[in-house]
């Protein structure tokens, strides 16, 4: 997948300033044009404000704020060191249903997002926006979780860690992750198969046990599938079925694992509307890596 054009919503707090920069170094890596894009959360011009105040006055009250706020977005892009090569662009209303418009009008390729900020009502905070984006935007999302400091030095990532829970999904996915991944690095694929051992009483029948173990032998199977072209591309690969909680031992492997990046499917309608499966919203609450949403069209079931 070429990557062509990269969105990068701020609001000037740090947390953004560090996705701004994560999405400067992926737009470098891959000649893509990179826009800035702030949402003022002040609302606009209406009838009801004019009952309030003289028309002028709001018109000129916004117009000195707009150019401030423009004059910001320029200061980054300076601080960037990338301003001959961005675009910024300012827009109000509210802050995901403008980035998600955007993203479309543009055909965006990738938005990349702080998980958290500092604008009003601190609307980046995971759980609001960058939930709302992950969830609806038409277009991958990468969520800029980071442990500490850099997200990445180069705009590319080592070891990542693909979850695997519908195969066409993985397939989609895998394409994106592949073009932000670095070479000589070893791609995971992990499937969770979750867990229907029973605590207490009598041990489950035999019959079962090996339906079990026949499903799993089947994911391995796919798995390797799914390898068999990445290996060709020269990188190594990592398979693993594990029973369980899928959010639990997703975040567990990415605290033990040496992991720079968690790739998560999300299943969406043909109008590109959809919703996070409870796994995945975890990865974005609570992943101490980046976090890569692929929006995908699983085809239905014959």
């Amino acid at each position: 997948m070429a990557l062509t054009s990269i969105l990068a919503p701020v609001d000037f707090s740090e947390d953004s300033v560090r996705g701004a920069s994560l999405a400067r170094d992926i737009a470098r890596r891959h000649a893509a044009r990179l826009t800035l894009l702030h949402v003022d959360g002040l609302p606009s011009y209406t009838e009801h404000v004019a009952q309030a105040a003289p028309a002028g006055g709001w018109t000129e009250y916004f117009g000195q704020r707009d150019e401030l706020l423009r004059q910001a977005l320029r200061d980054l892009a300076s601080r960037l060191q990338c301003e001959s090569d961005v675009e910024c662009v300012l827009a109000r209303g509210d802050a995901a249903k403008s980035i998600t418009e955007h993203a479309r009008k543009q055909n965006c390729d990738l938005l990349v997002v702080s998980p958290r900020g500092s604008g009003y009502g601190r609307q980046f905070l995971l759980g609001s926006v960058s939930a709302e984006l992950a969830s609806s935007a038409t277009c991958p999302v990468l969520v800029a979780r980071a442990r500490s400091g850099p997200v990445s030095e180069t705009g590319a990532f080592a070891n990542p860690l693909v979850t695997v829970s519908n195969v066409q999904l993985a397939e989609q996915a895998l394409s994106l992750a592949m073009d932000l991944t670095q070479r000589n690095t070893t791609v995971q694929l992990l499937h969770v198969l979750e867990s229907l051992e029973i605590s207490v009483g009598p041990p489950l029948p035999g019959a079962f046990q090996q339906a079990v173990q026949r499903r799993r032998e089947e994911l391995e199977a796919e798995l390797r599938r799914l390898a068999e072209p990445i290996e060709r591309e020269g990188f190594a690969t990592s398979i693993r079925v594990e029973s369980g909680n899928p959010s639990f031992s997703i975040l567990c492997r990415l605290e033990t694992d040496p992991s720079g990046l968690v790739v998560v499917s999300r299943k969406t309608r043909a109008d590109g509307q959809g919703a996070l499966a409870t796994p995945a919203y975890r990865m974005l609450k609570h992943s101490p890596v980046p976090v890569l949403v692929v929006p995908g069209v699983a085809a239905a079931a014959s």
